[in-house]
């Protein structure tokens, strides 16, 4: 918990829909944060740690400092590095939380901090928030770090999944009814510069039974008639 005197000096970082943005810390530490993303951190790190909040999605480049652990924390799981690269999707509208290790180790601990695991490079930890397990995966590291280079990739995805994300990358609000959307999943990747006709273009190919109609900034999804 944060006391009172320290509150006033968070800074807040907010990336709106679409956008990226770099951010260094007062240590140097370098974060990339992704789209709807929010990060909390203070003007200066004083104390024991370096302890940031983050909502949503950011890779950490962490400044080697063993003397005061870098510590990222999100609801019920958080990630401790000493000088590391590692990426942290925490968005509230999914249940699984992931931290990825690009490079260096992490802690990360979950489960009201029941549960740890040390991660190797190149390994993801998922924690689910309503299962409360966590199992970890080699991932292939291209597709962990795609946000970074504008790409976007679903891997083993329902439809819902997709665009839920899609939503955070595109300034589209899409409409359907839940029932049109069958649950098989899909693996799908769009590349830097993919305009939303392209994405809704393959999506509705894939599932075979889709239409789409962009209206301003709503996309209606409906069910082709046969």
């Amino acid at each position: 918990a944060l006391q009172n005197r320290q509150a006033p000096d968070l800074l807040q970082a907010y990336i709106p829909t679409a956008e990226m943005r770099n951010v260094t810390l007062p240590d140097g530490t370098q974060v990339m944060i992704n789209s709807r993303s929010t990060l909390l951190y203070p003007q200066q790190f004083t104390g024991n740690n370096r302890c940031v909040y983050l909502v949503g999605e950011a890779n950490f480049k962490v400044k080697r400092d063993e003397a005061h652990p870098f510590i990222v924390k999100s609801t019920d799981f958080q990630v401790t590095a000493l000088g590391t690269e590692f990426n942290v999707t925490a968005y509230p509208e999914e249940e699984e939380v992931t931290a990825t290790l690009i490079s260096g180790k992490v802690l990360v601990e979950y489960n009201g901090q029941k549960e740890q695991e040390i991660l190797k490079p190149n390994e993801q930890l998922a924690y689910n928030k309503h299962t409360r397990l966590g199992s970890v995966s080699c991932p292939d590291m291209q597709d962990a770090t795609a946000w970074q280079r504008g790409e976007v990739v679903f891997r083993s995805m329902t439809i819902e999944e997709i665009l839920t994300r899609i939503e955070r990358k595109y300034p589209y609000t899409f409409v359907y009814s839940f029932h049109s959307l069958k649950n098989d999943r899909f693996n799908l990747t769009f590349g830097q510069n993919a305009s939303i006709e392209e994405v809704m273009d393959i999506i509705c190919r894939v599932t075979g039974n889709l239409e789409y109609r962009i209206t301003g900034d709503k996309c209606y999804l409906t069910v082709r008639q046969k």
